[in-house]
């Protein structure tokens, strides 16, 4: 789409779009209105209200006064009720009684009493004759009525000279319930009504108007308004009074024109609405001329497929429906290809790069710079070799590691080990780092420093990632490291070297570097161990409580040895293999609880325990486990004492040449034969070995302490002839006892 065509596009339409926008303003516009409409109309209530309730509070105040005065004010009553009594004082008093009503009360215009007896009316400056008082006639018909309430709004003039004033008039007869004294009469004045309210609303924008029961206005009778009927107007509220029967209208001042407004907006909407559907008309109209140039290159691309032939219905015609899916799809298709192929071409580099990575490191292929320079080329690494490390990362603890985290936790652990290293290779912007997780728990990293940076230089980086993945990651990580190479072909020995670093992790400790030595200090040969597990079997068969030591020195004879973990496996298993064939002797309840209890917790300890501490724990607490329940059941057993002391009989008359099964069985009242099945249930072998057991033990000790013959030997350990003894040693030891004493000797 060109710059003319969205041009064209866009101000077509513009019309549309004014046109919509402006009879949605429209609609808001006529919302907002009746929400004012609403709001003031619900104000103009309040007002009413509250005009009328100030109005009838005020004048129930006065009421209230008059009437208590009327009953309570002594002066008042002396006035009406001893006419006789022409006294100038009193009539002072009484005027001065007015006077403070009203004071105390502004909206009182003027107050006078009128009695009855003489006919006499006394106000705030004189008295009147009543006939002589130009409110006679408003008195004279107050005298016939009864007690009634305010009066609607009239004019009063104390003088006939005055112009007068528009008033509302309280009468109270006294007395209350006879009335036969004569009258109190209060006037207020319609103007403080008024003003008694102004503060209540703007008069430039709404106006009240107070109506009598004869519908005259009281606020316009005080001349600040212009008169009106008594009806309510448009959007006007009224409030009708309890007390008074007056009401009280508020209305706003432009409402007429408001009320007019509000009532064309019909026609308005329906204009609107026409207008509205022209629009939608040219929207219509200019979309289908805007989609001629789509529609003619949908109807190209949709009118043959690759074999050439319409693609569509069977009738061979192009429909229109979904020509924009058509090219959204053709497009994101194109799209979608062209990213699957960058994709795959990268993955393709990236599985080349680590199998060629994986080559280098497993020495599966032979390299000369000429081809690592192409190579180099390809992958994105330095053409110039230069000098290189290879280290191996290694997650400590990995099978408690795999428990702990979920396989999406493992892989984002994994990547923030990565991340970790590739920073703080391009921190020091002079080396370059290949990484390759050859297992789980294993990363395999070449340092490479193509300018020949020096070994202390390259040792700091990599100490540098071990800092930095310590402060990082929450579980401890080994590195394993390999002597520098500056070939291609020397990788291969440089990972081996760093493998065989991490074999010494189980003696040297985790979350550490642990860097390859070329030499390891020679401990006891291989053969001595085995030895010593075969006594830590023997003794522990035999219930020798000396197991314990002889296995405790197993594990410190390796830990000195500085032995790699290969080796500590190789002794572990021995050391099972054997107690298996030990077990295996012994009865058929040993036998299951051994391989179902505590064999593949020894097993379990050598495939999940990285250090050799660990490994010493746990072989130590199961062996404990399983020679206190044999313990217990010996004890269990009726026999159980009994079978004890024949072995110690055993081990300390192992020399008597009369030493045999008739010979225990005479002197310990037991049959030989069920003797012999004892034995071998407790013990795991038959009184002939263990026999033969305890004298080839202490020949060993004789020939490599003593120079006694073999001869003697022979006779002190109970042998008829050293020729017998020579052959069980032989046997046992797979040494003649003469070999065996100079090879001891001599070491």
């Amino acid at each position: 789409m060109n710059r003319t065509w969205f041009t064209r596009m866009l101000l077509s339409y513009v019309p549309a779009f004014f046109i919509l926008t402006a009879f949605l303003f429209f609609i808001f516009f006529k919302m907002l209105s009746d929400s004012n409409a609403a709001a003031a109309r619900k104000s103009n209530d309040f007002v009413a209200r509250q005009a009328q309730l100030v109005i009838d509070s005020s004048l129930a105040a006065i009421d209230q006064k008059i009437t208590l005065e009327m009953l309570r004010n002594r002066t008042v009553l002396q006035y009406f009720t001893e006419p006789s009594v022409n006294d100038l004082t009193l009539q002072v008093g009484v005027m001065n009684e007015l006077s403070e009503w009203k004071i105390a009360n502004p909206l009182i215009h003027s107050v006078y009493m009128v009695r009855t007896s003489d006919r006499t009316v006394l106000n705030l400056s004189t008295t009147y004759p009543l006939d002589q008082y130009s409110d006679a006639p408003f008195i004279e018909s107050a005298m016939r009525s009864p007690n009634g309430k305010w009066s609607d709004i009239r004019t009063y003039k104390e003088l006939p000279s005055e112009k007068g004033t528009p008033v509302v008039t309280l009468t109270r007869r006294v007395s209350i319930f006879s009335g036969k004294y004569g009258l109190i009469v209060v006037n207020v004045n319609a103007a403080a009504l008024q003003a008694l309210v102004r503060e209540m609303y703007d008069p430039a924008a709404t106006r009240l108007r107070l109506y009598d029961n004869k519908g005259n206005d009281l606020f316009a009778a005080s001349g600040d308004s212009p008169p009106a009927p008594a009806e309510s107007g448009a959007m006007a509220s009224e409030s009708v009074s309890d007390y008074t029967g007056w009401h009280l209208v508020s209305e706003l001042k432009n409402a007429r024109m408001i009320q007019w407004l509000l009532s064309t907006f019909d026609v308005w909407f329906v204009s609107g609405l026409v207008v509205c559907a022209i629009a939608l008309g040219w929207i219509v109209w200019m979309t289908r001329q805007n989609y001629r140039p789509i529609r003619t290159l949908v109807t190209q691309l949709r009118s043959y497929s690759a074999d050439g032939k319409p693609e569509g219905r069977p009738d061979g015609k192009i429909g229109f429906a979904g020509e924009f899916q058509f090219i959204n799809s053709a497009v994101e298709q194109m799209f979608h290809q062209n990213n699957r192929f960058q994709l795959q071409l990268q993955e393709d580099l990236k599985v080349k790069r680590n199998f060629f990575m994986y080559e280098l490191l497993e020495g599966m292929r032979q390299i000369r710079m000429e081809e690592w320079e192409e190579a180099a080329a390809r992958h994105g690494w330095p053409r110039t070799f230069g000098k290189a490390r290879i280290a191996v990362l290694e997650i400590d603890g990995a099978a408690a590691w795999r428990r702990t985290y979920a396989p999406d936790e493992q892989d984002e652990w994994k990547q923030a080990i990565e991340a970790i290293v590739a920073r703080r290779a391009e921190e020091s912007g002079r080396d370059r780092v290949w990484q390759l997780w050859t297992g789980f728990h294993q990363l395999a990293v070449i340092l490479m420093s193509p300018s020949g940076l020096a070994d202390e230089d390259m040792l700091a980086v990599i100490r540098g990632w071990h800092g930095r993945i310590r402060e990082e990651v929450p579980f401890p990580v080994s590195i394993g490291l390999g002597e520098p190479v500056e070939h291609p072909d020397n990788i291969h020995d440089a990972y081996q070297e760093a493998l065989e670093a991490l074999q010494y992790k189980a003696v040297e400790g985790g979350d550490r570097l642990l860097a390859y030595r070329a030499s390891n200090p020679d401990g006891e040969h291989p053969f001595g161990h085995l030895k010593r597990i075969e006594t830590i079997v023997d003794r522990l068969r035999l219930s020798d409580g000396k197991w314990r030591t002889e296995l405790r020195a197993l594990f410190r004879q390796l830990e000195q040895d500085r032995s790699p973990r290969d080796e500590i496996d190789h002794a572990m298993n021995y050391l099972i293999f054997n107690l298996n064939k030990a077990i295996d002797g012994m009865g058929e309840e040993f036998k299951r609880q051994w391989l179902a209890e505590w064999m593949p917790v020894l097993h379990k300890a050598l495939d999940e325990a990285e250090l050799l501490s660990e490994i010493s724990r746990v072989f130590f607490e199961t062996l404990e486990r399983f020679e206190e329940a044999k313990e217990r059941s010996r004890d269990s057993r009726s026999q159980g004492n009994l079978i004890k002391e024949i072995k110690s009989y055993i081990e300390s008359d192992y020399a008597n040449p009369a030493l045999s099964l008739d010979y225990l069985s005479e002197k310990f009242g037991i049959s030989g034969k069920y003797l012999s099945r004892l034995f071998k249930e407790e013990f795991g072998l038959k009184f002939v070995d263990f026999l033969i057991d305890q004298r080839i033990r202490q020949a060993r000790k004789l020939l490599s302490e003593t120079n006694d013959s073999v001869q003697e030997i022979a006779e002190r350990l109970g042998y008829s002839s050293p020729i017998s003894f020579a052959r069980t040693f032989k046997k046992i030891v797979g040494l003649p006892p003469g070999d065996y004493r100079r090879e001891t000797q001599s070491s």
